[in-house]
């Protein structure tokens, strides 16, 4: 019977521990989801540049199937999980992810054409190349240096300072900067 018990209660832990890694994963979609939404909806106040992620919405619209998964997991441990709340599980999860997809294809046509009719440019040099990451876009074309990619965490890090300050640099500066930075890199793998 100890170790019946025993069993029982790392069971309990276990489901624990996932339902609080989901329910933070969850709290973390909502988080970057209204931050998202509120940079879209202050653009003029963008100082000089921006990232956007295509894939916060869409996650945002998915996190519904992490707190039925706790509901599920839970469930299927300390109890039976009637066969009907698996398939409406299920069929919720398919049509959740349906919608989560299309709306992932609508912010691609559409969000490239809101941002760049506010005064931005896309720059794909200093995006990391993962399919995940955010798109950056600039105020100047010219912050996108030719050869930014290089060093691209690092400059976008330094942009981030300069946001925070408030400052605006001018299109030298930026150049400065990332040449720089391509100067410490080298020397520092050299």
């Amino acid at each position: 019977m100890p170790q019946q018990t025993e069993h029982f209660e790392r069971k309990k832990a276990l489901a624990i521990f996932l339902s609080i890694v989901m329910l933070a994963m969850t709290a973390g979609y909502a988080f970057f989801a209204a931050e998202f939404l509120q940079r879209l909806s202050s653009l003029d106040a963008q100082a000089f540049y921006l990232r956007v992620s295509m894939m916060v919405i869409p996650g945002l619209i998915a996190t519904p199937i992490l707190l039925l998964s706790i509901y599920v997991m839970l469930r299927r441990h300390f109890g039976n999980l009637p066969e009907r709340h698996f398939a409406l599980w299920v069929k919720m999860s398919l049509v959740l992810l349906a919608v989560a997809f299309a709306v992932r294809i609508v912010l691609g046509f559409w969000l490239p054409g809101y941002v760049s009719e506010n005064g931005f440019t896309h720059c794909s040099k200093l995006e990391n190349p993962s399919p995940f990451a955010s798109q950056v876009w600039v105020r100047q074309p010219q912050y996108c240096h030719e050869l930014s990619y290089l060093v691209n965490v690092e400059v976008l890090e330094w942009f981030d300072e300069q946001q925070a300050i408030g400052a605006k640099p001018s299109v030298e500066q930026v150049t400065a900067q990332i040449e720089l930075l391509i100067a410490q890199r080298k020397q520092r793998y050299q």
